[in-house]
């Protein structure tokens, strides 16, 4: 409820106009009566006083009582009456606004039920009383109409009865079509206050016209009993329309129906015997009860339809920024890739790469202001069709474009508005960095929604990897959709051949001097059977495990296979020196490995110094925190900790420090060209210096030639591994053969170089 400043004419002809209501609404609760004033069914004087009170001011509420002051007089030519009448309609509205309002300011409605709800109680127990204790007491003082009083409680009952019902009835319905008030609004185009009428629900209106014919016809006394059925009709009919329709049509559509079912009451009723019997107020009271009914049901029916279309929108729309999500983008792609009148569009992607730092550095707040902001940005770009939030600083757009020239042209202006602008926050200022990827969707090309987000996703790493500007657009061919598929394809094998545990354990032996004679050390690798059966190498499948997320459950059956088969064959695990396992960086990173592995060791009673574990020297320096968490973890169990691929991650020797380490295993690709390229073997000469003074075994990887052999064992290299050695073979296999724990049974009959097995 507001109030408003309204001109002097415009007040008048409001008041006026609320009055003149009043006035009608009573006569025609007096024809719905039966014609009788004393004695009706229903009070409408109340309900306009409300609506105007409500949406006006609560000074509005005297002309609705004027209105039925000159009502009381014209039907009754008694001042009293009218004067009872009149002052009984202001209180009750009055109060409930006042109660409405503060209820309101306290706690607002959340959902159309609680406004219903707060309207029916306080209207029943708050306004329907006032009125009724109103007139109460001016009938008892005054004897009003001169007729032998009822009881106190009678009249008191009837008045809250009909009072209640009337301000139910009218005032929403009044609501529905009176003005917002702004008389001084220069669009306002209308003389008076009423906006346009909204129709009743027709099927449920033609429905009550139904019952009321039959009513108006039970007019024998023997047929009474049947006309007390006819309000019982209502039940269905209001909540049939209340389950269908909004609430302006519902409140039109209670009004109207219920004023014909009460009317098939009173006339039949009044025609046979003169006056309407007290009987006639179970009419009333179940024509309120019908009421209060529809007015519920109408509530949750309109809260349900809110809930899902809220949900609709949460399915599709990001909520932060306004634009659309994944599968909404998803959604629109499908609709205009698969029109029949298709035409070219411009698919633009954006990712502002240095938004995880804003958000790190600013906070939350500042990261979202910054994307909304961005939003803004992409909703005001030219011939634009719709435009996505991806993920946290990663957007698409789709916009009109028919060459690839258009689509470049709006991706350019797109890096242009945001990369190097200064974002200024609180917490300091930050220059944006962007990338703009970007593709022309052919209106020949047969492409689903998922592959053009996934071409997109290409084009952005491409923009990312080329220097400034970091732009790329190209038009999405045939030839970039089969790519992406086969691509996709490889790593749906990858996914499904470690889910169904199509795994192999394949084992390279180990040059170990420090194993007793007959004992075998080696590496555990992984090999991989695709749906035919067929081995899947490594350089084919770990890059590919790694993109599908899979390197974690890929470890995890590692370890688990290598355990079991050691179990399963004892007497190979008594010719175990050391067993080593490599580690990927997602499983390091993985909080739970420890007690994964702390779990199945001791389920197969392996002892622990016979297992080595593999981290690789990028993710320890990358997560360091995690990686010194797991190695302390895995050297109180026991196991060895072998630091793999040294020297590649452009660490500092520091690291060597930071770790309980038993073995530093030196990359491969300083072993190959040791021969022919000093650099590489300065590198390997201060790698072992260093691996002795901190009292670490230092492993050659890679040794593939009886020269590379001789110079590793010059420069005090003991622990060697390669192709030289033994090439990748079935776990089982490995122990077939004599064990490598000293030179001459290593080297004996092969001095050749043997060609390394990737």
């Amino acid at each position: 409820m507001t109030e408003v400043r309204t001109t002097p004419q415009a007040a008048l002809r409001r008041g006026l106009l609320a009055g003149g209501l009043a006035l009608l609404t009573c006569l025609l609760a007096q024809l719905v009566s039966a014609g009788l004033a004393r004695d009706l069914l229903v009070w409408p004087a109340a309900g306009v006083a409300m609506a105007f009170g409500w949406r006006y001011g609560r000074l509005w509420i005297v002309p609705a009582a004027i209105g039925a002051l000159v009502w009381g007089l014209l039907a009754t030519r008694d001042p009293v009456f009218a004067l009872a009448v009149g002052i009984a309609s202001m209180p009750g509205p009055a109060l409930a606004i006042h109660c409405l309002q503060r209820i309101g300011q306290w706690k607002p409605p959340a959902y159309r039920l609680d406004a219903i709800v707060r309207l029916v109680v306080v209207t029943l127990g708050i306004a329907a009383p006032l009125g009724a204790t109103t007139f109460t007491v001016a009938d008892l003082a005054f004897a009003v109409g001169g007729k032998p009083q009822a009881s106190a409680f009678d009249v008191w009952f009837t008045v809250w009865l009909i009072d209640g019902l009337g301000l139910l009835l009218f005032a929403p319905a009044l609501l529905t079509r009176v003005g917002s008030g702004n008389d001084d609004s220069p669009r306002r185009s209308r003389s008076d206050d009423l906006e346009v009428l909204p129709w009743p629900d027709l099927p449920a209106t033609a429905a009550a016209v139904g019952l009321a014919v039959p009513g108006l016809l039970f007019l024998e006394p023997t047929q009474a009993a049947y006309a007390a059925l006819v309000p019982f009709g209502l039940f269905p009919v209001l909540a049939w329309s209340a389950l269908r329709v909004d609430e302006r049509v519902n409140a039109m559509t209670l009004l109207v129906a219920s004023l014909a079912v009460l009317a098939a009451r009173a006339w039949p009723a009044a025609t046979a015997t003169g006056l309407p019997p007290a009987t006639l107020l179970q009419t009333s009271a179940i024509a309120l009860s019908a009421v209060i009914m529809a007015m519920l049901l109408q509530a949750l029916a309109a809260d349900r339809r809110l809930a899902l279309q809220q949900a609709i929108r949460q399915a599709r729309e990001d909520m932060s920024t306004g634009l659309l999500n994944d599968r909404g983008l998803l959604a629109e792609l499908s609709d205009r890739l698969g029109a029949p009148d298709r035409v070219n569009h411009g698919l633009i992607g954006l990712h502002i790469t240095n938004f995880d730092a804003i958000n790190d550095l600013c906070g939350s707040l500042d990261a979202m202001q910054l994307e909304q902001s961005t939003a803004q940005l992409l909703l005001h770009q030219e011939r634009l069709q719709f435009a996505a939030r991806l993920s946290a600083g990663r957007y698409a757009l789709l916009v009109d474009a028919d060459t690839v020239s258009r689509t470049r042209a709006t991706a350019r202006e797109i890096y242009a508005q945001l990369n190097g602008q200064i974002f200024h926050t609180e917490h300091g200022s930050i220059r944006l960095q962007c990338c703009v990827g970007g593709l022309l969707l052919d209106a020949h090309t047969l492409i689903s929604s998922e592959d053009c987000l996934s071409s997109l996703g290409d084009a952005l790493a491409i923009a990312a990897s080329v220097r400034d500007p970091q732009l790329f657009v190209e038009p999405l061919s045939q030839m970039m959709i089969d790519a992406r598929r086969a691509h996709q394809n490889k790593i749906e094998h990858i996914r499904e051949a470690i889910r169904d545990n199509r795994i192999e354990l394949y084992a390279q032996p180990l040059l170990d001097p420090d194993a007793p004679p007959d004992m075998v050390s080696c590496e555990i690798l992984t090999r991989l059977r695709d749906r035919d059966g067929e081995l899947v190498r490594p350089p084919e499948f770990m890059s590919l495990a790694g993109q599908a997320q899979m390197s974690i459950p890929l470890d995890r059956a590692v370890i688990r296979r290598t355990f079991e088969w050691l179990a399963a064959h004892p007497e190979q695990l008594r010719r175990t020196w050391k067993c080593s396992i490599n580690l990927a960086g997602a499983t390091m990173s993985d909080g739970t490995i420890a007690d994964f592995i702390r779990e199945h060791r001791a389920l197969h009673d392996i002892p622990a110094d016979r297992i080595v574990f593999e981290i690789t020297e990028g993710e320890a320096i990358r997560n360091p925190a995690a990686a010194t968490r797991l190695v302390d973890d895995l050297k109180l169990q026991g196991f060895g900790i072998a630091l793999d691929d040294f020297g590649t991650g452009l660490a500092t020797f520091e690291y060597l420090k930071r770790f309980p380490l038993d073995y530093l295993k030196i990359d491969g690709s300083f072993i190959r060209n040791l021969l022919s390229n000093p650099i590489d073997e300065e590198i390997v000469l201060s790698t072992i210096r260093v691996a002795r003074r901190l009292k670490l075994r230092t492993i050659a990887e890679h040794v593939h030639s009886a020269a590379i052999y001789e110079r590793l064992t010059d420069m005090g290299v003991r622990h060697l591994q390669g192709d030289y050695f033994g090439q990748a073979m079935p776990l089982a296999e490995v122990f077939k053969g004599p064990a490598l724990s000293s030179r001459p049974a290593v080297v004996a009959g092969s001095s050749a170089a043997v060609t390394p097995e990737a």
